[in-house]
């Protein structure tokens, strides 16, 4: 994406590739699946150990972590849940490691199940698609869990995969949520 306004963000090319998703047909080339679900798996676990540093090295410079409130909306209109790009989860995770963030207060636990893993090819990119369960607990609270649907655009770098967008749409994201630690 290159980058349109102050922010860096090329919004008409990631509103593009949202919209693309929707026309795309089966996933065929099962060695793609495999490849991708298996990078799926590496982030889930080290998101799972609290890894922040270790997922953050996924993720592209120019990447964006985006959770909207509804699938549909334009992140530059509407109030999403989470719209950062690569500073902002720098800080998000320097926040998480400092021990000042009273919303992680006891820490929070994760486990991610990722299932129905479909990808495609797009030039040299990736798109995949994939639905996540995600269990959060805190000690003294009810576990918190989670139903997601994940959208990645992957990018390739020289030791691998990099995101370059992941879009988690929760299933409830317009019921007023507790604010997951990363999906």
């Amino acid at each position: 994406m290159s980058p349109n306004d102050q922010t860096g963000i090329d919004y008409a090319a990631l509103l593009r590739w949202r919209a693309d998703g929707a026309a795309l047909g089966p996933a065929t080339d099962a060695g793609l699946v495999a490849e991708c679900a298996a990078f799926l798996y590496h982030e889930a676990r080290l998101l799972d150990r609290r890894d922040f540093t270790g997922w953050l090295s996924l993720v592209a410079y120019d990447g964006i972590y985006w959770v909207p409130m509804d699938d549909t909306a334009d992140p530059r209109n509407t109030v999403n849940i989470a719209f950062d790009d690569r500073r902002r989860l720098e800080d998000r995770i320097t926040r998480l490691r400092t021990g000042f963030a009273h919303n992680q207060e006891p820490d929070r636990r994760m486990r991610h199940l990722i299932g129905n893993v479909e990808a495609w090819a797009m030039g040299g990119d990736r798109r995949v698609m994939a639905n996540a369960h995600v269990f959060e607990h805190r000690t003294g609270r009810p576990m918190v869990d989670y139903v997601v649907g994940l959208d990645y655009w992957l990018t390739p770098s020289a030791d691998g995969w990099r995101i370059r967008v992941k879009r988690a749409v929760l299933l409830n994201s317009l019921d007023g949520i507790e604010l997951p630690t990363l999906l």
